[in-house]
């Protein structure tokens, strides 16, 4: 309540006096109540206070200095009261409350009675000049830090009161009047901006804001004072182009906005965090604008860059490699033997750097199927992260694992990694809604591939388009297609799941690869959904490996080396399983690549469920059931429920015949995948729509996605065409739909159709 109050109070109590004038020398009573004046900055005990012999209580204000104080203290005749144990505890308020005291007050204002209530006009400036005025920089920012809901670890905490007390533990110091905010921070803040017109001021201020870790903040301070090299160099010590990894990228938005264009365009480390700015955001062509405007026509050619005798900067190179993952580019042997010997000019505890590298080339390795090499790097690459201590960069390594597993086919390893990729993204210390995107379409996925469809389901119509707009590279893009058109094709339509692909085609629109991967995917909908001409006339189209391959017998060693090409001589193969299965190239090459060592797992699920199903049309049933069998197999132990639902068109068969699916649902994990596998054809309802369907709204629906006409349908029904059109309203309506189209995509999407 200040200390005035406080010790009129004592004086009552105890019969003293209260003096508050210089001279207490020869000042008569017991106890002698000295008010110290504030304008007193240092005073003297009286050798007959520090003796004992005569007794005072002293209040003081935190800058007042006392001499001989300490020596009292030392003989013992002093008690020093720390101003904390002043306050209230949080028991003592519960104490005085169960009283019946009105406590609402002290709780709301810390115990100041001018504040309690409503605060007069002029109590901001009051704050300012007989508080806020007289606190160090340093000290304001220790108040700025506790108003931003930070707390302090023994942070001068004392010469913030009345605005902090120390909390439970003793040592940390947080607000103590939560309700006063309004009112100390545009005090504060006024308070900070006059300090901040001076160089000295702003120098001070940002010292403050960076060692309490707000370094956005401090580089802010000497942007707005004009400071720019103090700031570039506050922005180079915190990581430079790299700091959006520690910040957040709001956080490098906001820094770099803050240096003027000629400045930030003159600063290798500024080029190089906007390239990676950019990066981020999804704008490849503007990274490589920004690297040939400062680097010259050759920045974007890695032969030129990594040649013996580069005349590039380290820092350069370094992000060129990093930019490799974004741009899909393909490492000859020679260009991994330059990076690996880049590693070299990095002392050891570099760990960011060396980091990166790694990760470069893993998404190198999984993009081409060397899982072997991809998990080595990534447990160096994680090794390196974790030594820098950021975990943001930790979270994508976890998150490459992750999807390494659902492309291999482990879904167990897949969840594993997931979990772990989600831990770490909680430890990051800021905002980052895409990679929370990230983590919940890679949750999506993994729950996806074990038989539940909803996330993923809700993903692709929620999230998908801010997905979309964010940073995307190319490992995460094929995992995203991959699982989306299957999703799409399986609880949507067909229609809708070509319409996702075909929103990608203009990603990477020059890349061959790039363009031919989607096309794949494009032909695996087309065949699950029966549609074969189509699917061999995309096919027809993308060139290299055909059924030429099947004959070839002595190239498919060579073929299994190269997964783009194995892809497209696969998806030849599952074509000519339902238009020519009597080729009498298909069953040795699926044994060759059943058996081979180069393949994924995943591949090895679908090689194993068509050989078992080209037995069968040999009546050769005894290698139809081993051969499946191994497939489920291995499809149970890795809990690939997608994988074996991307061949439901074979393996429904196979399942159905007797003599061969009571054989292989003899096993219990088996029994329990298959199970998984049916019900993974049905989404919940998600909504609660479907029970508002009536009984022939229902059955309206269903001759709906069977291509009825009303006409049809109100013969059928025995009703009339106006009756029909009727209930269709009412369908529409209770779906959120426009048309007949609408209205199947989100019956199927709901799960309203079996």
């Amino acid at each position: 309540m200040g200390k005035s109050v406080l010790l009129e109070e004592i004086a009552a109590r105890t019969g003293g006096v209260v003096i508050r004038t210089d001279d207490i020398e020869n000042t008569p009573g017991s106890p002698l109540i000295w008010d110290v004046p504030a304008r007193l900055e240092q005073i003297a005990l009286p050798e007959s206070m520090i003796a004992g012999e005569q007794r005072i209580i002293l209040a003081k204000r935190p800058e007042t200095r006392i001499d001989g104080l300490h020596r009292a203290l030392a003989y013992g005749t002093a008690t020093l009261i720390e101003p904390d144990r002043l306050l209230f505890s949080d028991a003592e308020m519960e104490h005085i409350a169960a009283s019946g005291v009105d406590v609402a007050f002290l709780k709301a204002a810390a115990g100041w009675p001018l504040a309690a209530g409503p605060r007069p006009s002029f109590f901001k400036e009051f704050l300012r000049t007989e508080y806020l005025a007289k606190l160090r920089d340093s000290q304001l920012v220790d108040l700025r830090s506790l108003l931003d809901g930070a707390a302090l670890l023994e942070a001068e905490g004392c010469a913030l009161l009345p605005f902090a007390r120390r909390w439970q533990d003793g040592r940390t110091y947080v607000l103590a009047a939560p309700a006063l905010v309004g009112d100390i921070r545009p005090a504060l803040d006024a308070e900070i901006a006059d300090r901040l017109q001076t160089p000295g001021g702003a120098r001070e201020i940002a010292a403050a804001f960076s060692e309490h870790g707000r370094v956005p903040d401090a580089i802010a301070i000497f942007q707005k004072a004009g400071l720019y090299d103090n700031a570039l160099k506050l922005f180079a010590d915190a990581g430079g182009p790299y700091f959006l990894y520690h910040f957040g990228l709001e956080a490098l938005d906001r820094v770099l906005s803050g240096f003027p264009y000629s400045f930030a365009h003159q600063s290798e480390t500024i080029v190089l965090a906007l390239t990676l700015q950019a990066l981020k955001r999804g704008d490849i062509s503007r990274a490589k604008r920004l690297l040939v405007d400062r680097y010259g026509d050759y920045a974007n050619d890695a032969e030129v860059v990594f040649a013996p005798d580069t005349v590039y900067s380290r820092d350069f190179r370094a992000l060129r490699v990093l930019m490799f993952i974004y741009e899909d580019f393909h490492f000859s042997d020679d260009m991994l033997a330059r990076v690996f010997t880049f590693l070299s000019e990095f002392p050891s505890d570099a760990h960011l750097f060396r980091g990166m590298l790694y990760n470069d080339v893993l998404e190198y390795y999984i993009r081409t199927q060397r899982y072997s090499e991809a998990e080595d790097v990534a447990q160096r690459a994680m090794f390196h992260y974790r030594a820098a201590g950021i975990p943001l960069l930790c979270f994508y390594i976890s998150l490459h694992r992750s999807m390494m597993g659902l492309l291999n086919g482990d879904a167990v390893a897949a969840r594993q990694h997931a979990q772990e990729s989600a831990s770490l993204l909680a430890e990051v210390p800021f905002e980052t809604p895409n990679d929370q995107r990230l983590q919940k379409l890679l949750e999506a996925c993994v729950d996806y591939e074990g038989g539940r469809a909803e996330p993923l389901a809700h993903f692709l119509n929620v999230e998908m388009d801010d997905f979309s707009h964010g940073e995307i590279w190319p490992t995460l893009l094929e995992f995203a297609l991959r699982y989306g058109a299957q999703a799409m094709a399986d609880h949507f339509s067909i229609a809708a799941a070509r319409g996702f692909l075909d929103r990608w085609r203009v990603y990477q629109i020059s890349n061959r690869q790039f363009q031919a991967m989607i096309s794949l995917r494009e032909v695996n909908v087309l065949q699950n959904g029966q549609r074969w001409r189509e699917a061999m006339d995309v096919l027809r189209l993308q060139g290299g490996a055909d059924r030429s391959w099947l004959e070839a017998s002595s190239d498919i060693a060579a073929l299994l080396r190269e997964p783009d090409e194995l892809a497209l001589a696969l998806a030849w193969v599952r074509q000519s399983l339902f238009d020519q299965p009597d080729h009498p190239g298909l069953e040795p090459f699926l044994t060759r690549v059943f058996d081979s060592l180069h393949i994924t797992e995943r591949q090895r699920i679908a090689a194993g469920v068509w050989l078992a199903y080209l037995h069968k049309l040999a009546r050769n049933l005894t290698e139809a059931r081993s051969v499946l069998q191994k497939a489920l197999e291995t499809a149970a132990r890795l809990g690939a429920v997608a994988a074996l639902a991307e061949e439901r068109v074979f393996l429904d068969g196979l399942i159905d015949n007797q003599r061969i699916g009571g054989f292989v649902l003899a096993t219990a994990s088996i029994r329990q995948i298959v199970r998984k596998l049916r019900d993974s054809s049905r989404l919940s309802d998600m909504t609660g729509v479907g029970g508002k369907l009536s009984r022939r709204e229902s059955k309206i629906l269903i001759m709906l996605t069977e291509g009825g006409a009303n006409k049809e349908i109100a013969a059928k029904l025995g009703l009339s065409e106006a009756t029909v059109k009727f209930h269709l309203g009412n369908i529409y309506r209770k779906l959120g739909c426009r048309n007949r189209q609408e209205a199947i995509g989100s019956a199927r999407a709901l799960g309203l159709l079996r």
